[in-house]
């Protein structure tokens, strides 16, 4: 199918600026004289001289300094399934087996619930759903 399609003709890039013959020789497209005809040309958000819509629109609301969204990192249960069992289960444990980095420590670290774990696992520091709480401890786990 790809093999039979035909070569398209390519058309030659327009090289603005590169004498008269070329259709965009001397002003290049630009037209003669004025503002626009000048390199480094626009003006970011200048109207012309008229009231900017910036200026004439009111300013509405404000921004808190309180940091209200939290970063939670989540974890699925089943990322666990190659650990052994019995095993304790704290942040540094994670890093060294590359769940987290330790940037992620400085977040808050929530456990989620997934139906294939079956490995019965103690849990040191962490936030956990219902349902995953629920399924650690109805395999024999405990969270600390």
């Amino acid at each position: 199918m790809l093999n039979q399609l035909s070569k398209q003709r390519k058309t030659n890039k327009k090289r603005k600026g590169r004498g008269t013959g070329s259709g965009t020789g001397k002003t290049a497209g630009r037209g003669h004289k004025g503002q626009n005809s000048r390199s480094g040309v626009a003006v970011k958000n200048f109207e012309g001289g008229q009231m900017p819509i910036y200026r004439k629109t009111p300013k509405r609301g404000f921004n808190s300094f309180k940091k209200n969204n939290s970063p939670i990192v989540t974890i699925p249960l089943n990322n666990f399934n190659s650990i052994k069992e019995d095993s304790t289960i704290n942040q540094e444990f994670l890093i060294t087996k590359g769940f987290l980095k330790k940037k992620d420590l400085k977040k808050s670290i929530k456990i989620i619930d997934s139906l294939s774990f079956k490995k019965k696992l103690n849990f040191q520091n962490f936030k956990f759903t219902e349902g995953a709480k629920k399924r650690v401890e109805s395999l024999g786990g405990s969270i600390n």
